[in-house]
């Protein structure tokens, strides 16, 4: 009979022999890897070289990366870390494609480190077709996919505008709601790329503004021969970022509105309180940001935090006077190659504790802050909390060449990845004033549910969700990230 032959021992060509190789050979690598960490060498970076950089600035781009020439890294750890600051790069916003790779090995443990970036179609004149209503949902279903309800111009985006990847936006915009809007942000005040400027001017007006709530939907009234609401808004924003991962803002803004005497003193006395139709003030906005998101668009893993304190009303004279503040922390999870976990927590506090202009009310159902399965439900309050929590499963990951079909050189390569999710999200709204005619309000709102995310191009997203809530409707939610 044939044996298999083991220092100290021999055994037979027999069963328990097959389960000893099959163990040994499964065990193999483990071994293996165990004994290179034990023996752990470093792999020192003697330069970094950059390529298709054609108009951003190469201190841009090293400023991105947590990584310098003089470094010594782990190799175990090295193509974990070329990965991590791959997507260091992508969250700038203005490449579609970047690889990191060793270009060559100067000498043993020294690599010298190529990085090949695409650069995005910096200048996008964008068509204005969006929607007036709160999201594609509310459009879809209660407004009967009005075409009268959209709104259409030009939103002029310069991205990457001096090469040190600073934003210029310009919008016009007509139909249902008119808007006109210059804003520019800039991250480079000075020589390290740790102090930045952002400032912005915009005036509106609509036919039709939303004066009420009232079972937890909007009441609207739409006047075509007469505008109903004009704002203006001015601020300008002070950005510190003296870590990669850390940046605080420091924000002044002054705002007026006007509404018409039929809202104010006939429809709701109470929009901007005692009858007035008229709003000024000025604020002070203070916001710290932590984040240590591998992916910032549809991040798989890591955390972010986020602080915020408003003062509206800085002046004696102010017609507003309410001090908010705010705290967001977000967890994610990767548990394997294919499956992570989200957690998303959201608190917000108002004072003084007295009644506040409904027009300054609001708090669930409006803009991210959404308990979904409630997306036609809006619920009012001084405070707030919100769990969003989101299993992601990978089904697939792959990229498409769309070859001459793309006219957008950049936009040629379609790297597409699609996720099933499994969604729950939990809601709490307190509104000690307005609470009568809202019975969502003072209550927890439970939402879950299934759904696909597809991601595209790194930053842009469609999410399909079906989704319950504790009233037991359920209904198909499409969510459009646009990337802009």
């Amino acid at each position: 009979m044939p044996e298999f032959r083991i220092p100290f021992f021999t055994l037979p060509f027999s069963p328990i022999r097959n389960l000893l190789i099959c163990v040994l050979i499964w065990c193999a690598p483990s071994l293996l890897h165990a004994q290179t960490d034990s023996t752990a060498t470093w792999v020192r970076i003697e330069k970094i070289n950059l390529e298709g950089n054609r108009k951003t600035r190469p201190a841009t781009i090293l400023r991105e990366l947590k990584l310098r020439v003089g470094d010594s890294i782990p190799a175990p750890a090295f193509a974990d870390i070329l990965e991590r600051n791959r997507l260091l790069l992508l969250n700038l916003g203005i490449f579609t494609e970047a690889t990191i790779s060793v270009q060559e090995w100067a000498a043993p443990g020294k690599a010298v480190l190529n990085i090949k970036v695409t650069e995005a179609w910096f200048v996008y004149p964008v068509p204005i077709l969006a929607l007036s209503d709160r999201n594609f949902n509310v459009w879809w279903n209660e407004f009967d996919r009005s075409l009268k309800r959209l709104n259409y111009g030009l939103d002029w985006s310069q991205l990457n505008l001096s090469g040190r990847a600073d934003i210029l936006k310009v919008k016009a915009q007509f139909g249902f709601t008119n808007r006109y809007e210059l804003a520019y942000r800039s991250q480079g005040l000075n020589h390290q790329r740790t102090l930045g400027l952002e400032a912005s001017l915009a005036y509106s007006r609509a036919h039709e503004l939303s004066y009420k709530t009232s079972r937890n939907k909007l009441d609207f009234l739409r006047v075509r021969e007469a505008w109903q609401v004009e704002q203006v808004y001015a601020g300008i924003t002070l950005i510190s970022r003296p870590k990669l991962f850390k940046s605080q803002t420091f924000s002044l803004e002054y705002r007026d509105n006007r509404v018409t005497d039929t809202i104010a003193k006939v429809l709701n006395p109470d929009f901007f309180l005692d009858g007035q139709n008229r709003q000024r003030h000025f604020s002070a906005v203070y916001s710290l940001t932590l984040d240590y998101r591998d992916f910032r668009p549809y991040p798989l893993k890591g955390w972010r935090g986020i602080v915020e304190l408003r003062k509206n009303g800085l002046l004696p004279s102010d017609d507003l006077q309410i001090f908010r503040a705010f705290a967001e922390w977000d967890q994610y999870f990767l548990l394997n190659k294919r499956v992570s976990l989200e957690l998303v927590g959201k608190v917000r506090t108002s004072l003084p504790r007295k009644k506040p202009p409904q027009s300054n009310n609001q708090a669930l159902g409006y803009g991210s802050n959404l308990v979904r399965g409630y997306d036609y439900y809006v619920v009012d309050g001084l405070d707030f909390a919100l769990l969003r929590s989101s299993w992601h499963f990978l089904l697939f990951d792959g990229k498409f060449n769309l070859g001459r079909a793309m006219p957008v050189k950049a936009y040629r390569k379609l790297p597409l990845r699609l996720y099933f999710a499994v969604n729950s999200d939990l809601g709490y709204a307190n509104d000690p004033y307005y609470a009568a005619n809202n019975p969502l309000s003072n209550r927890w709102l439970l939402g879950y549910g299934p759904g696909l995310d597809f991601v595209f191009y790194y930053d842009k997203s469609i999410r399909c969700e079906w989704t319950w809530n504790d009233l037991g409707e359920g209904g198909l939610y499409v969510r459009i990230n646009t990337g802009f």
